[in-house]
């Protein structure tokens, strides 16, 4: 099918808050810039495996993935490659994507590392943006409110 791209539920939630100027503004009170990369992952995917995607990229970079028990779209900044910060032990192999989002989330920011980084990273987990069908989040405009741009 020439012209047709298969789009992750994450993916269309990530496009979704980044064209409404409300979530913009929201993602830059906590460090997003436009252009910045978002990397999308599914919840369950090794920390390990995601941070080789952010190495590639110039970080910091916004990790997206959705919380398997609500929906939530849940973004972690995460900043690499900083040797001023105190090296740490790095997350345990098995660690996910959803475990960083959750340390993080229990404090303002945290330091962490992830084999074979030589450095640590620091991460800030964003609030959760709760996703219902037909509705877009908590605090966003419905299409009916929201003025013309």
């Amino acid at each position: 099918m020439p012209g047709r791209f298969v789009r992750s539920k994450i993916a269309e939630l990530v496009a979704e808050t980044v064209g409404s100027r409300h979530a913009r503004e929201n993602l830059k009170e906590h460090g997003w810039t436009e252009g910045m990369l978002i990397v999308i992952a599914q919840h369950d995917e090794k920390l390990t495996d995601i941070m080789a995607l952010v190495v590639v990229h110039q970080p910091p970079v916004l990790i997206a993935t959705l919380d398997p028990e609500n929906g939530d779209l849940c973004f972690t900044y995460v900043i690499i490659g900083c040797s001023d910060l105190e090296l740490v032990e790095p997350y345990a192999e098995d660690k996910t994507i959803k475990d960083l989002y959750l340390d993080a989330s229990a404090a303002p920011s945290i330091t962490f590392r992830v084999t074979p980084l030589m450095h640590s990273a620091l991460a800030h987990a964003l609030p959760p943006m709760r996703g219902v069908s037909g509705v877009k989040y908590p605090g966003l405009p419905t299409a009916a409110e929201a003025r013309p741009a």
